[in-house]
């Protein structure tokens, strides 16, 4: 099952109902971006165990570190495709 949010806030609702496997995440979100929805899921009750890949045009050493170190397990940068996403869930355990 696939479920989206339209900004972090609203995707932080969704987890308080019912922790996700898996999580692709966007930084740059309306309300509450990325980095502060991972934040939040971090410190939630469970929050630790839904795999998160974020992916975003934020490229640079800075931001990719500033997610991994706030409990990202992947990251991925845009422009993507399919195969790139396969491989990233790959990776984390999911596929």
């Amino acid at each position: 099952q696939i479920v989206e949010a339209e900004d972090g806030e609203k995707a932080l609702e969704i987890c308080k109902r019912g922790l996700p496997e898996a999580i692709l995440l966007d930084w740059n979100m309306p309300i509450m971006d990325g980095y502060e929805f991972l934040g939040n899921l971090r410190r939630m009750p469970g929050g630790d165990q839904p795999k998160v890949v974020f992916c975003t045009t934020e490229n640079d050493v800075a931001h990719i570190a500033r997610a991994l170190h706030a409990g990202a397990n992947e990251y991925i940068m845009k422009p993507f495709d399919k195969d790139i996403v396969t491989a990233k869930f790959q990776e984390v355990g999911l596929i």
